[in-house]
């Protein structure tokens, strides 16, 4: 998967689901649907905004929602992206900037 940038080494994130994004989306000419899950998860330390992109049927009814707790250990998937906000800098603004940047999905037509 290429190189991890260095606040994705850190600590396995544990903490409350404050915003999610699940998307599922499907292309007839792949096999496997796209599953997009985007979060900010609010920790000790701040929040950190997390995305998820997968085409593994088997964890699509797992990704968890907003308002659950999640610890990254346990969780059964693993995070791609990791952006820290410490909380007094944490605006819904970040989310939405965060999700804009990072939503995927399978264009659909030619």
């Amino acid at each position: 998967m290429g190189m991890v940038s260095g606040t994705a080494q850190s600590a396995p994130i544990k903490g409350k689901i404050i915003e999610a994004e699940v998307k599922l989306s499907v292309d007839p000419g792949r096999p496997l649907p796209l599953a997009c899950g985007l979060y900010a998860i609010e920790t000790e330390e701040g929040i950190w905004l997390c995305a998820y992109y997968g085409a593994n049927r088997s964890v699509f009814d797992f990704l968890p929602q907003k308002g659950a707790e999640v610890d990254e250990r346990t969780l059964g998937i693993s995070f791609h992206v990791k952006e820290f906000v410490s909380k007094p800098d944490y605006q819904l603004a970040h989310w939405e900037e965060f999700k804009k940047a990072r939503l995927m999905a399978y264009k659909m037509g030619h």
